[in-house]
């Protein structure tokens, strides 16, 4: 993904919005939000090329965000041997979450394991874990996320050297919806923006990398809810797919 829009205890205690667009190439295959894995149940949209996903959800509990970064200068280190990305995000939502290994755990343990392209994983669940964990080819590093809006595309947290982070931070980090409805329609309107007031857009409308897909969460606090565009969410309606959280009989 490239626009991620994070509101941590916004609805009070404990409670998560998540907005997201994808941008990704239209030619590589994927599957729109289904059940990932059945026990403990993890959804999430499916990279059809590695396996991999973008998004996870897990249990209506936690979530995993995955964000591309740009390569660092100096890293000379072989493509091929990457392991995917989405395989990361996918593994850490499933594996993490026992008493002896949390979510950020499990992370650094594979990325110890394993090389990966540059990348930011987010993590954020309802226990107050969350954090933001960059990969690349040095040494991992750890952002701890406070309570607040968030919001980072390919670079740092909060970044105010990159346009489109500082736009949507500046103008989100104060407000403070309501309900969900009300969250989520907040970050829905980012997320449709062709910058049209002058600042960046974050619907993209391109021929590498366009947005092809935009999700909308909330989790605790009125939730669950979970709403995805599967196209550009400024022409694309948000489909209500909320039962994937649920297990049957839930």
């Amino acid at each position: 993904m490239c626009t991620l829009i994070l509101g941590l205890g916004i609805l009070g205690p404990g409670s998560l919005l998540l907005g997201a667009n994808r941008d990704e190439s239209p030619k590589r295959a994927s599957a729109d939000p289904g059940v990932l894995l059945a026990s403990p149940r993890v959804v999430g949209g499916r990279d059809l090329v590695s396996g991999g996903t973008w998004l996870a959800i897990r249990e209506a509990r936690f979530v995993t965000a995955l964000m591309n970064r740009r390569p660092a200068a100096g890293d000379t280190r072989d493509p091929k041997t990457f392991r995917s990305r989405g395989l990361l995000c996918l593994d850490v939502a499933a594996q993490g979450g026992a008493p002896d290994e949390s979510h950020l755990d499990v992370a650094l343990r594979l990325v110890e394991r394993d090389s990966y392209a540059p990348s930011t994983l987010v993590g954020v669940g309802l226990d107050g874990e969350a954090w933001a964990l960059e990969t690349g080819a040095g040494e991992p590093r750890i952002q701890p996320i406070a309570r607040g809006w968030h919001v980072i595309t390919h670079q740092d947290l909060d970044d105010a050297g990159e346009p489109r982070t500082r736009w949507i931070y500046e103008d989100i980090r104060e407000r403070r919806p309501s309900t969900v409805d009300e969250g989520l329609k907040l970050m829905a309107g980012y997320l449709r923006s062709h910058g049209e007031k002058g600042e960046p857009a974050a619907c993209l409308h391109r021929e590498v990398f366009p947005t092809v897909s935009s999700s909308l969460i909330a989790l605790g606090e009125g939730g669950p809810r979970y709403h995805h565009a599967p196209g550009p969410p400024c022409t694309t309606a948000y489909r209500d797919v909320t039962q994937l959280l649920r297990t049957q009989g839930g």
